[in-house]
């Protein structure tokens, strides 16, 4: 299994290596990142939805499953962000390190590659469930907290309209949301739209994982490598690495039996759960200026011990 997952690490060292060999290239990061982000990952899971029955989206042990997993963390994230003395909502960005994974950069691919277009769908699924709750839920926390620490008020309802704005303009939720209009109206896919929609996320594998190589290049951590910085990283990696995809298995396992009938979806909602922490939490720790550089520390840590868990992982799965 470490043979077919290698060739996916090394496409993600190659991109890290060009972005140290290359650190006047920014422009070009944020271009590849935008092709990803906004034409490649969106077509693949707008391709990997419309395509579906209806019936075939009705898993509501893996959806369970996987919310549990994340709501789990997210709480235990803060919890432990409060046992080392760090409050509200500073502490959300310390639990979206502990439930935010690489779903859509690296787990999409890592799947895809191993159990091939079957695990498509399921992957598409689990990309959006992981991240609609841990970006809402840290809006939502940011807004609230720090608007009362200031001595302003905001309602609940103000604030979730807001996140959810943020998170339906993501384009990787768009793309999900045009895919279920077509399955839900029974609309099929036209063919020219297949064949364009294929070609380009074709591309969204191998062009992702090369993002997310430069993308880790570009974070600085020597310096910041010490005792402050391990104490806050442990627990995210504890929490994001061993918890969540435990009490993820445990769920799907034996609360739904998913294993009797739905392998494949058993399978991707333990190996989205198992992803290294993702970048985009280091975006929200630099939007609202907490620890950047111990997140970035963590992001990578997270993906070296990752080049372990994910192929023991795999190996321990059924095929």
């Amino acid at each position: 299994m470490f043979m077919i997952v290698a060739p996916i690490f090394l496409v993600i060292f190659i991109g890290y290596f060009f972005g140290r060999l290359r650190p006047d290239s920014g422009l070009s990061d944020k271009l590849i990142n935008d092709y990803v982000l906004y034409i490649a990952l969106p077509a693949l899971l707008f391709l990997a939805i419309a395509r579906a029955d209806i019936s075939e989206l009705q898993q509501w042990g893996f959806i369970a499953a996987t919310l549990a997993g994340i709501c789990v963390v997210y709480v235990l994230g803060i919890l432990a962000a409060k046992i080392m003395g760090i409050g509200l909502p500073q502490s959300s960005i310390l639990s979206m390190g502990a439930c935010y994974g690489t779903t859509g950069y690296m787990g999409v691919p890592i799947l895809i590659a191993v159990y091939g277009e079957s695990a498509a769908l399921p992957a598409a699924i689990a990309t959006i469930l992981h991240n609609i709750p841990a970006i809402m839920a840290v809006i939502i926390t940011y807004d609230i907290f720090s608007t009362r620490q200031s001595g302003g008020r905001i309602s609940i309802n103000q604030s979730f309209v807001g996140a959810l704005k943020t998170t339906l303009s993501n384009p990787l939720t768009i793309s999900v949301i045009a895919g279920l209009i077509f399955v839900c109206f029974g609309i099929p896919v036209p063919m020219f739209l297949q064949t364009f929609a294929e070609f380009l996320g074709n591309a969204a594998g191998p062009t992702a994982l090369f993002a997310l190589g430069l993308g880790l290049s570009r974070l600085k951590v020597k310096e910041h490598i010490n005792g402050e910085a391990l104490k806050l990283a442990m627990p995210m990696l504890l929490l994001k690495l061993g918890i969540q995809p435990l009490i993820t298995f445990i769920c799907a396992y034996y609360l739904f039996g998913m294993q009797q009938t739905n392998s494949i979806w058993l399978i991707t909602a333990i190996v989205m759960a198992a992803q290294p922490i993702g970048a985009g939490v280091y975006v929200f720790a630099n939007k609202y200026g907490f620890k950047q550089e111990i997140i970035s520390f963590s992001i990578i840590i997270s993906l070296l011990i990752a080049l372990v868990t994910i192929p023991t992982i795999l190996q321990l799965l059924p095929a």
